[in-house]
């Protein structure tokens, strides 16, 4: 019956039905061993592809703009990206706003996507490009904002809530993938203050 049902879930699941009633019919009486064995597979099987389907129905596909920042974001498989993009918010600023301010907590992890930023500390202030993260410190660290950070008007941002985001980081590939950005964040801040020093 299972081969006139043009729905791939609902014919599994036909499938799956039939061979749960030979295994149940199996346990009230003797029967084969080895057909048995052949039913559990094919319960097992067709369980495992109503799953998979119902996984791919249930993915929601990446904008073009997130598909543009995961070439930013290597680190990150498809799966673990496609994590990130369900729990984040896009944002174009129509004002300059405030994203952290030194000494209080933070709750949100920024990526400036385009655009920049103003990062002031101890009476200090430097301007930042995009590709960069704010409040990763504190994220990483438990500590309140080392900075005050004024994202420019027009700037596109990715925002992450941090309670969301720390429940999504216990994925350790996500962990993983997270550590890697963050080292090349690292990086490129490193980098961007050496070439200030020497102007």
């Amino acid at each position: 019956m299972g081969f006139f049902i043009s729905d791939v879930i609902l014919s599994r699941a036909v499938f799956a039905v039939g061979a749960a009633v030979f295994v149940y019919g199996f346990t009230l009486n003797e029967g084969n061993f080895l057909a048995l064995v052949w039913a559990m597979i094919f319960l097992l099987t067709n369980l495992g592809v109503i799953w998979l389907t119902l996984q791919r129905r249930n993915a929601v596909p990446l904008s073009d703009e997130a598909k543009a920042l995961a070439k930013e974001m290597p680190q990150f498989s498809k799966k673990d990206f496609a994590r990130l993009m369900q729990i984040c918010d896009w944002q174009t600023l129509e004002a300059e706003q405030k994203l952290t301010e030194q000494g209080a907590p933070v709750e949100t992890l920024y990526y400036i996507v385009t655009g920049g930023a103003t990062v002031a500390k101890n009476d200090k202030s430097i301007e930042v490009g995009a590709d960069l993260l704010i409040g990763e410190i504190s994220l990483t660290q438990k500590v309140p904002a080392t900075a005050t950070v004024h994202a420019h008007k027009g700037s596109v941002l990715v925002a992450w809530p941090v309670k969301k985001l720390n429940k999504l980081l216990k994925r350790k590939s996500l962990k993983a993938g997270f550590d890697a950005l963050l080292s090349h964040d690292l990086a490129e801040k490193l980098a961007a203050d050496e070439l200030r020093d020497q102007d």
